[in-house]
């Protein structure tokens, strides 16, 4: 998504370089220096779980800002559709807890046990499962968030998450049986297909399991292998190619051990497309280090796919240390109130709905630095090397694949940078800090060294007009 229509200034290279703010020996400011011909990982999007609140009264009232908002001035081009287990089931719990006729509590001792559809995982008995609860999220916000992506010219990345927790076991009366490996396989086929039948929706990735350490039957990472070896040979015989993302650890610290377990058994890690994990404990450099290590022996992506009460700075290291090509905080919104904001961190918009009639929706305050990197760096971008003298200022770098540069500079302190190795062209500054957002540096001409300056201690990003780079290179 070009980045164009932010309301801001334009920096405009000299065409040969020789800037008139160009930096002099002089000079105290920090120096960013890019090395365009270092390269590290790939970007495959910025995720959200498709909750938007559209299951609450009133919802209507918000349902499309919060989603203008989440594509148009967040960048969230990454969805995780969750599908709970308790799908395969003679009978459709989740209807009947929305339309009355079982109470919340009982829904929630049903979503996740399971009734067989049949005794043969090769065969799919369609009655044996009620997807009524996916097709909800994906009537009133995958399929949206799509066509708003569309519009803008890029491709949504949908991750279909397996959900199934039973920590404590299950409540009395109920069964689970997608811990043999080809009942799980034919689950994850069945749901496939149907959302390629009903909406001609095919994901790119399959989350193996969310947060296996909350299901006693997922407790040992050679379970989510043979999970993997199963589907993946049900998903490819039926035509379908799929990422498989996994384990997505609930601990940092469980990812490394969980993969190393998975490879056990045959084949499995071979299938692996992206290594995940979550921070909700066992939160360190050092774990962080060993996950990129670990990815980097295998060839794997890393993803941090959801910490409710994550920012920028968590983001950023993820990003640096731990090689990410995707990020979660976790929903798009949820309804709270002024008084209690929206689950403290764990929605990019906050959703105040004490008045029903007229419902304020809010880019959530750590999100406007999120937005720094998200809005900016898109899918297929590169990461770049880049490198500072000044740890207050510590910068990312990526191309995108327009070849439009981005710089974003996470800043302790405010300050004024220089950065050099940019190419020639027009240059957008957004920052954001805790008292300002979106706003933009006056307008200067520049050559291949610029500065730029952000007030205060916050995420500064500088941009490359990707219309201007068309242009020019439709020129060569």
């Amino acid at each position: 998504m070009p980045p164009s229509n932010i309301i801001g200034v334009t920096l405009v290279a000299a065409l040969f370089g020789t800037g008139c703010i160009a930096r002099d020996g002089s000079s105290a400011q920090p120096v960013i220096t890019l090395e365009p011909a270092i390269r590290f990982q790939t970007m495959v999007g910025w995720e959200a779980t498709a909750q938007a609140g559209q299951e609450e009264p009133g919802s209507s009232r918000y349902l499309d800002t919060v989603l203008a908002l989440a594509v148009n001035e967040i960048g969230i081009n990454r969805l995780r559709l969750e599908v709970r287990s308790g799908a395969e089931n003679s009978i459709d719990y989740w209807s009947a807890m929305r339309t009355g006729r079982i109470d919340y509590k009982t829904w929630r001792c049903a979503r996740y046990p399971t009734v067989n559809d049949d005794a043969d995982p090769q065969h799919i008995t369609e009655a044996g499962f009620h997807w009524t609860d996916l097709d909800s999220k994906v009537e009133q916000v995958v399929l949206p968030v799509k066509r708003r992506m569309e519009a803008n010219g890029e491709k949504l990345y949908l991750n279909l998450n397996y959900v199934s927790f039973m920590k404590r076991g299950l409540c009395a009366g109920h069964a689970y049986g997608h811990n043999d490996p080809e009942e799980y396989a034919e689950f994850v086929l069945a749901a496939v297909t149907h959302l390629r039948t009903k909406y001609g929706l095919v994901p790119d990735a399959l989350e193996v399991a969310l947060e296996p350490e909350n299901n006693i039957h997922w407790q040992d990472g050679a379970v989510l292998g043979r999970a993997i070896v199963a589907a993946t040979r049900r998903l490819r015989a039926a035509g379908f190619n799929l990422d498989i993302i996994a384990p997505s650890t609930t601990k940092m610290s469980n990812a490394v051990k969980y993969l190393e377990d998975l490879a056990r058994v045959p084949g499995a890690l071979e299938l692996v497309t992206e290594l995940s994990y979550h921070r909700y404990s066992g939160v360190s450099e050092k774990n962080l280090r060993a996950i990129a290590t670990e990815a980097g022996k295998h060839g794997l992506r890393t993803a941090m796919l959801e910490h409710i009460g994550s920012g920028h700075e968590d983001l950023h290291d993820d990003l640096e240390i731990g090689m990410n090509s995707a990020w979660q905080q976790y929903t798009l919104a949820f309804p709270g109130s002024p008084t209690e904001p929206t689950r403290s961190g764990g929605s990019y918009i906050t959703l105040e709905t004490s008045d029903t009639l007229r419902p304020v929706v809010r880019i959530a305050e750590q999100t406007k630095f999120l937005r720094q990197y998200f809005r900016f760096v898109r899918r297929n971008a590169v990461r770049i090397g880049a490198a500072s003298d000044d740890d207050r200022f510590r910068p990312l770098a990526f191309i995108n694949s327009d070849s439009a540069f981005v710089v974003v500079v996470k800043a302790s302190a405010g300050g004024t940078l220089s950065i050099k190795g940019l190419p020639i062209g027009m240059y957008g500054v957004s920052f954001a800090t805790a008292d300002s957002s979106g706003a933009v540096e006056p307008a200067r001409v520049a050559g291949t060294t610029f500065s730029a300056s952000i007030p205060a201690a916050g995420v500064i990003t500088i941009y490359q007009r990707s219309d201007v780079v068309q242009r020019s290179e439709g020129k060569m």
